[in-house]
């Protein structure tokens, strides 16, 4: 028999707070190795962020479904908005004092997409939070002695809330939406569909 609930990911952060809110799980990583990048299917699609996200989380428990039929599979994807462009987790060094620069001073949107997929119920949800993140102003030494503290690869837009020491400066909205799992969504959404809840 599959386990009840299984992350559709090997996040540490995702998997940490699962476990904050009660959840019996256990962590498979998704199998997308290229995900869709958000520019291009603005340009085909005129996909919108919200419905970008929202896209990519239920990809990756598709991903996993398909070898746990009755399990209840949890994907979810973060992406940094600004400007109208969407920023992932950077390609190196030099990607993410870019990133860093761009936001500096200013604030930006944080847009988690959340999908829950059972393939033995025929359940397929999925939803997406939103927070705004101020980032305090920020020179380029602040910026790389930052990146040199806190490696930023798998962090989308190259900083974490978490941070000691960090460079956010205010937050509105779900704290955990930043960390990468917009938790109050996913809680809402098993209740709102009767679905299993967490201990």
């Amino acid at each position: 028999m599959d386990p009840l609930y299984i992350l559709a990911s090997s996040s540490q952060r995702r998997i940490s707070l699962l476990k904050k809110f009660g959840f019996n799980f256990i962590a498979v990583n998704h199998n997308i190795a290229v995900e869709p990048n958000f520019e291009d299917l603005k340009l085909k699609e005129n996909i919108s962020i919200e419905n970008f996200v929202r896209q990519l989380a239920l990809m990756k428990a598709k991903s996993v479904a398909v070898n746990y039929k009755n399990g209840y599979i949890i994907g979810a994807d973060t992406v940094i908005f600004f400007n109208g462009k969407a920023y992932g987790k950077p390609l190196n060094l030099e990607d993410a004092f870019n990133m860093l620069k761009e936001l500096a001073g200013k604030t930006h949107e944080v847009y988690s997409g959340i999908s829950i997929v059972n393939n033995d119920k025929n359940i397929i949800l999925t939803d997406h939070d939103k927070t705004f993140v101020s980032i305090k102003p920020l020179s380029d030494k602040e910026i790389n002695s930052y990146i040199s503290d806190n490696p930023p690869f798998d962090r989308a837009g190259s900083y974490g809330i978490q941070d000691e020491n960090g460079i956010v400066e205010s937050y509105s909205g779900s704290f955990e939406n930043v960390l990468g799992l917009p938790a109050q969504k996913l809680l809402q959404i098993l209740k709102e569909y009767n679905l299993p809840q967490p201990d």
